[in-house]
């Protein structure tokens, strides 16, 4: 119960500053948050494990140590301790960020490698083994698991963590849950943009300066908000901690300018910091005190609260300042930030999905009412019979501009989790692909274009065919059957550049008819309808067409017409199984 109220709450962090927002006042609550976090008792649990790992002397004999923990009977603990010698004296180069094969399944199509903090690599690897075996055995297990750890043995524990949900290896209800304390920074940009972020929590005092000590001091003054930033980004939720009392954060930014401050203001060296205190005394004040109230001298909720967060963790405005950190800034670009995700939650998923459906129906519907004018709706768009092409128009916008963002999404998302995402709409985006990219290859050849395929294509049709056809493999030619015949009449045409080819066909008929029509131009253009006559052939044999391609106003018809007379003035005409089939209007027998 509690472990689900801890993860409720840390979703909520996440978003928690655009959804509580009215359209008067932003508030946030981050002072809320951590106190919820403190006084539950998952934290406590962790960090209990750890301390009694610390106390072991017989476990594994390795600069990090973990052991697996069976508190209850619904609960695994896997808790990971470094030596001190790992943080106290770092080697050269223990703060570098490395690319690693083994986080290769972090990759998006924006961040094609994902690197990892040298030391913690390190670690990791020479666990490899031993990790792989645990693995294993997590897979059997029931109920709630929680990865914990240390410094740096924190940074195995969140490395670990993500390698059990590559993959989703575990029981649908063991999901596990990362919390580290007093752990470094251990990636940069690619793992920020991890998709798991909500399901790692890092608490960090403002009295450890472990957690900052990979990154540059934080005095000597930024040229840019990004200048001294190594290429480390923190992710997931952190809980701040000072004497006064603690907050959570989850903006990068913030977080690693908070992170260089502390380390750089933190004297006696690295010395440890005893979280059990820390903690004993954060829940005190929770329980007894409560939550400080938003005083009067703030004429923005939101402003205040951040700022009386930063003061609670012993960030004043006059620290800040003193380390060129623009407080105003800050909040302004966060303010910004949840306003703008409020927005874009206006509108739920479930209605935007009926509004996807409905814009689809119309189109169908269209499609069924273009047949009765002779043309098919792909040349009713392009030739705007109808006051309905406007509104078809917007359909159009409106899928595009939905499919565009589904295929974004999926770019996003490590490899093996989008190829999951991807197979689950892989026929809803065929569906869209082939309803609505002959709209606008209409519109590209109407406005006297040429070369779709090359110059207009969207990136987002290229990859859902790329994606249909990796995930469909299409029935071999002596498997196709009646069922696809009798189908045929009211099936989308499969390839969704159909028409494109088409258009470009007609071109290389006017070509060879026009006078200015030189012998190269002739050859290029004489080749391309060959070329088009064993495509189109290869697709009706395929029952790949619909038969309203066959109408008497369609382009394709339009095409045969001209093709028709210039090959019957050609002496040495050929004959194909497309002209053959064309002549005896067997195509009257097709659907």
């Amino acid at each position: 119960m509690v472990f689900g109220l801890v993860l409720v709450a840390l979703w909520l962090g996440i978003s928690m500053e655009g959804r509580r927002m009215n359209q008067v006042a932003l508030f946030s609550s981050a002072r809320l948050l951590g106190n919820l976090i403190v006084t539950s008792n998952l934290i406590d649990s962790a960090l209990t494990k750890i301390l009694e790992l610390q106390r072991d002397q017989t476990a594994l004999p390795s600069p990090v140590q973990y052991r697996v923990f069976y508190p209850s009977p619904k609960c695994t603990i896997v808790a990971f301790v470094s030596s001190p010698d790992c943080t106290q004296n770092p080697l050269p180069g223990q703060g570098d960020l490395v690319p690693s094969p083994l986080f290769d399944f972090l990759c998006t199509e924006e961040y094609k490698s994902v690197s990892i903090n040298r030391a913690a690599l390190t670690l990791f690897t020479s666990l490899h083994d031993h990790l792989s075996g645990l693995k294993t055995q997590l897979t059997e297990i029931e109920g709630q698991l929680i990865i914990t750890g240390h410094s740096l043995g924190g940074s195995v524990a969140s490395l670990f963590t993500l390698c059990l949900l590559d993959g989703n290896l575990l029981k649908p209800k063991c999901r596990p849950f990362c919390i580290t304390f007093g752990s470094p920074l251990i990636g940069g940009f690619g793992l920020q943009h991890s998709m798991w972020n909500s399901l790692f929590l890092h608490v960090v005092s403002n009295q450890d300066p472990i957690p900052g000590l990979f990154l540059p001091s934080g005095r000597s003054p930024p040229t840019s908000p990004r200048s001294q930033n190594t290429g480390y980004k923190p992710f997931g939720t952190y809980l701040l901690c000072s004497e006064l009392g603690c907050a959570c954060f989850d903006k990068p930014d913030l977080i690693l300018e908070l992170l260089k401050v502390i380390s750089s203001e933190v004297a006696g060296g690295l010395q440890d910091v005893d979280y059990g205190e820390i903690l004993r005394n954060l829940k005190e004040r929770a329980i007894c005190k409560g939550l400080p109230q938003v005083g009067e001298r703030f004429a923005n909720p939101f402003s205040a609260g951040i700022i009386m967060e930063l003061e609670t963790i012993g960030f004043n405005q006059t620290k800040l300042l003193q380390h060129n950190i623009d407080i105003k800034t800050v909040i302004s670009t966060m303010e910004a930030e949840a306003r703008n995700l409020t927005q874009k939650n206006k509108a739920s998923d479930a209605k935007k999905l009926n509004e996807i459906k409905r814009d689809m129906t119309q189109l169908e519907l269209y499609k069924k009412n273009s047949k009765v004018l002779n043309m098919g709706y792909y040349d009713c768009f392009k030739n705007q019979v109808s006051k309905r092409d406007i509104h078809v128009e917007q359909f159009r916008v409106n899928l595009t501009g939905y499919w565009e963002g589904m295929v974004a999404q999926v770019q996003r998302k490590p490899h093996k989790e989008g190829a999951t995402f991807r197979t689950r709409w892989v026929y809803a985006g065929t569906v869209y692909r082939r309803m609505v990219e002959p709209l606008d290859i209409a519109a590209f050849y109407r406005e006297g274009r040429k070369d779709y395929m090359k110059n207009k294509r969207s990136a987002h049709y290229k990859l859902l065919q790329q994606w249909y056809e990796e995930d469909v493999k299409p029935p071999s030619r002596d498997k196709l059957d009646d069922s696809k015949k009798q189908k045929v009449s009211s099936i989308l045409t499969e390839d969704s550049c159909f028409w494109a080819h088409v258009e470009e066909a007609i071109l290389s008929c006017e070509l060879l008819k026009s006078e200015n029509c030189n012998h190269e131009e002739g050859k290029s253009s004489w080749d391309n309808l060959v070329k088009f006559e064993e495509y189109v052939m290869e697709q009706i044999d395929n029952y790949a067409v619909s038969p309203e391609i066959f109408l008497e106003k369609s382009s394709f018809m339009k095409w045969w017409g001209l093709y028709e007379g210039y090959i019957d003035t050609r002496s040495n005409s050929h004959r194909s199984p497309l002209i053959s089939f064309m002549k005896n209007r067997s195509y009257r027998q097709y659907g």
